[in-house]
């Protein structure tokens, strides 16, 4: 899987991720396309297998910045550090870990 602009996407890639409160920096935490992680849960490993819910254009990210999604609101469902996207366009590569 690689980016738009041409790189391939790689575990612990920084990007740059837009969402309704701008962009946000978020860390690339597991592969659609293989299925590896960087050392996640074992249990939310199991659920993103079982559930299928990761198809393999698209990775699971970890806020870097705070988390545009959370919320105080007892009404809602809780929202995790961890969100899954595709990666299109909007996804953009910023940097690579060593």
């Amino acid at each position: 899987m690689n980016y738009l602009d041409g790189p391939e996407v790689r575990l612990g890639d920084v990007v740059r991720v837009p969402t309704p409160a701008g962009e946000r920096r978020a860390r690339v935490v597991m592969l659609g396309d293989t299925g590896q992680h960087l050392d996640l849960d074992a249990g939310f490993v199991r659920w993103v297998r079982d559930s299928r819910i990761l198809a393999p254009t698209s990775v699971f990210i970890e806020w870097l910045d705070d988390n545009p999604f959370a919320h105080d609101d007892p009404q809602l469902a809780p929202v995790g550090n961890y969100m899954s996207t595709t990666v299109d366009e909007f996804v953009r590569f910023e940097s690579r870990s060593s």
